[in-house]
């Protein structure tokens, strides 16, 4: 914004607001100083450090948690604190069933992209594991969908897998982590 001549008088112990919008021109970081010309004598003008950042494309952005918990794409550690541990079953007792939400707060629509099935399992134990309820296709722009992923141990000690989410946010696809329970 350029007010460049514009006059504005502020009384004594006076206030005033105003905005700055952020248009980047092109991609990566952007930074400016903004100056406030006035007749202070010890700060004219009055600079205001400006950062932001131009995307290439407006984004979406994945989130996943479980029992209200935030998960981080990569964790290797599962905790019954996200419902990534699934705690301890009985063989052949019927599953536990866990809710998890993805969402997405990005400013465009988030496309599960794998097709059939959305969310997948992998890994020595992945038979324990299935999806039960698998989660929309596509999330708008912050919105959210579920899905629901039950643990029916075959064998008795710890059951390992990992979870897998392919999507198009640019730098958490696929979206994993990793799920365990114990038979």
């Amino acid at each position: 914004v350029n007010t460049s001549g514009t006059t504005l008088s502020i009384v004594a112990g006076g206030s005033t607001t105003f905005s700055v919008t952020f248009t980047p021109g092109g991609t990566g970081a952007r930074n400016t100083t903004l100056q406030l010309a006035s007749n202070d004598a010890d700060e004219n003008p009055f600079d205001i450090t400006l950062t932001g950042t131009g995307l290439s494309a407006p984004a979406p952005e994945i989130g996943v948690s479980g029992n209200g918990a935030s998960i981080t794409s990569g964790d290797t550690t599962p905790s019954t604190l996200d419902h990534t541990d699934f705690g301890s079953q009985a063989v052949a007792s019927g599953p536990i069933t866990r809710t998890f939400t993805i969402a997405n707060t990005g400013i465009t629509t988030l496309n599960l992209t794998a097709g059939a099935p959305r969310v997948s399992i992998s890994g020595a134990a992945a038979a324990d594991f299935a999806v039960s309820a698998p989660p929309a296709a596509s999330v708008s722009a912050g919105g959210t969908t579920t899905f629901q992923v039950t643990f029916d141990p075959s064998a008795a000690g710890a059951r390992n897998a990992t979870m897998s989410i392919p999507n198009n946010d640019v730098d958490e696809n696929p979206f994993t982590f990793a799920i365990t329970g114990s038979g």
